[in-house]
């Protein structure tokens, strides 16, 4: 008798332990609080909003504000796994998306160009990446040599991406590449644009609707600096 009561011991010890938890209230049990580290940028555009429709890149210091009749598609980062800057997205359409534009504000590493992704001068037959790009996708005849102009405090290379007419209803496109430079570095912003090939005589229109949204923020007042971005 006295083996079988050693024996029970144990396994009675060993219920006592859960049962005493179950009997603890919500207030007795810690509960561990999973926070976010302040160095984690993983969600971090750089693209603050300063109204319903304006916003202001923190660094490249280059707003940009939605063109009436628009609607915003939100900021996004974009990062490559080949390249480990990340570059800040920002999107508008308008019909119902027949008229979209992309923007995109890239960091410059040092030493790198605006005429490494577009120029005007023939080097080496090609005329920088991003025209050297659009060529190899929709073919020579389809794609113009950049054209340098001038739009307000910007210096804008155009590239005119034509559908052609044996693709009736697909999308002509223009592409406008600047750059801005200032204490935080140097930023190559792009805008895509692209509109129904039906409507080829207005796209210079709307590719301008976008181009004006474009302006160099100023010093932001002191209670808006203390806002962070988004």
């Amino acid at each position: 008798m006295s083996i079988r009561r050693l024996c029970l011991i144990p396994l009675a010890a060993a219920c006592v332990g859960p049962a005493a938890a179950s009997a603890q209230g919500p207030k007795d049990v810690k509960e561990e609080v999973l926070t976010r580290p302040f160095d984690d940028r993983r969600d971090l555009t750089l693209l603050r909003r300063v109204s319903d429709n304006v916003f202001v890149h923190e660094l490249a210091r280059v707003s940009f504000t939605v063109p009436k009749g628009w609607e915003e598609i939100p900021p996004q980062r974009l990062a490559r796994r080949v390249d480990p800057r990340v570059s800040t997205v920002l999107g508008s359409e308008k019909d119902g998306r027949s008229l979209v534009a992309t923007l995109y504000w890239m960091p410059m590493t040092p030493g790198q160009k605006l005429s490494e992704w577009a120029r005007d001068i023939d080097i080496g037959g090609e005329y920088g990446e991003e025209y050297e790009t659009l060529k190899a996708v929709y073919g020579k005849d389809r794609v113009t040599t950049p054209v340098k102009v001038r739009h307000g405090p910007f210096d804008v290379y155009r590239i005119a991406i034509g559908g052609g007419k044996e693709r009736a209803g697909r999308l002509d496109g223009m592409l406008y590449i600047f750059e801005v430079e200032n204490p935080n570095g140097r930023w190559l912003l792009k805008a895509r644009i692209s509109t129904p090939n039906a409507e080829k005589a207005a796209g210079e229109k709307y590719a301008a609707e976008v181009l004006n949204g474009y302006a160099l923020a100023s010093d932001p007042p002191k209670d808006e600096a203390k806002r962070p971005a988004d």
